[in-house]
């Protein structure tokens, strides 16, 4: 196989998931044996037990949803697709080759480590899929990258785009979907429809300890409000899981909430995500749909997360040509 060290990788970094419902209890394993996410003392020795009895306590409730969509989550053909509509976008401003890495399913990193090692890249961009910045998400993935490209003794110059909220295309992108699927209601008025804005939840405790991600979720927020010029608008979050006090307005509460008020017609838009998967099409789009329409909310829709829309595959382009002259 020839060597490309005059090429450069991008490598797409996603949260990966499970590729059929067997699989399920890996994934959460090592979801859950991921020391950037969950701190335990003596983690050396505790990390691995711990994350096998959560994965086993977890698996069926996440099999359930899994099922329910497919028995698979869709997240990998997402990228993948994302990443040949960037490779395209691409074709004509320099030497690019565009690359899927997956934290906690394959490909995971070890495997695409080794491929660019073989490969012999000298220059890899790491674009995480993650617009705002968390430990948990963008810095496990590059921590990760770095582990790997330790063991195994491949040491390219690296690139991390850390973070991406505030890139115009892929704001605009949020808006240009958010007026196309509000135009779907009976009563397609901005001034008729609850929109809310769900990001994915974080635990309180990792944001207090100086995680940007509230933060930079809020700026996402505050910029699309004011574009949208929306008359209602609320920023919650979804996805909490165990015990601990996690980053508020709760979803599920705010639908309750806005039912409660009379409202007829929600639109729901996925900020923080930019593929579909199991948090997009089962949690907000059966689970909370369903909660909804008991809560008396006649009309609820969620707007399609960006996926390969063009805007968006811009915006990562712009992305990538930015870090190659800005590294």
């Amino acid at each position: 196989m020839p060597t490309m060290p005059d090429r450069i990788a991008v490598v797409l970094c996603n949260l990966g998931g499970p590729d059929s419902l067997e699989s399920v209890r890996p994934f959460l394993f090592n979801l859950f044996s991921d020391p950037d996410i969950f701190r335990l003392p003596l983690g050396f020795l505790t990390q691995q037990p711990f994350a096998a009895l959560i994965a086993w306590r977890r698996a069926p409730e996440a099999a359930h949803g899994y099922a329910a969509i497919g028995g698979k989550s869709p997240i990998l053909e997402y990228t993948r697709a994302q990443a040949e509509a960037l490779a395209r976008a691409l074709a004509g401003a320099g030497k690019f080759d565009v690359h899927v890495c997956m934290r906690y399913w394959h490909p995971l990193t070890a495997e695409v480590v080794a491929m660019l090692k073989k490969k012999n890249y000298a220059r890899v961009i790491l674009l995480p899929l993650y617009p705002q910045y968390s430990i948990t998400t963008t810095g496990s993935s590059y921590n990760e990258f770095q582990r790997e490209c330790g063991r195994q003794h491949y040491h390219p110059s690296v690139t991390l785009v850390r973070q991406w909220y505030d890139q115009p295309d892929y704001q605009r992108a949020i808006v240009e979907t958010v007026r196309a699927e509000a135009a779907k209601f009976p009563e397609p008025d901005p001034a008729r429809i609850e929109l809310l804005f769900s990001a994915h939840g974080l635990p309180q405790k990792i944001v207090n300890a100086g995680d940007p991600y509230e933060r930079q979720i809020r700026a996402t927020f505050d910029a699309l409000c004011a574009e949208l010029n929306w008359p209602h608008t609320t920023l919650c979050y979804q996805s909490r899981v165990g015990p601990l006090e996690w980053l508020r307005p709760y979803t599920d509460d705010v639908i309750r909430e806005k039912a409660a008020a009379g409202v007829k017609q929600m639109l729901v838009y996925p900020i923080a995500f930019v593929s579909d998967h199991v948090e997009t099409l089962y949690e907000l789009g059966i689970t909370y749909a369903k909660l909804a329409n008991t809560q008396g909310i006649a009309h609820y829709r969620v707007v399609p997360a960006l996926n390969s829309y063009p805007r968006f595959i811009e915006a990562l382009k712009s992305l990538v040509l930015n870090a190659v002259t800005h590294p």
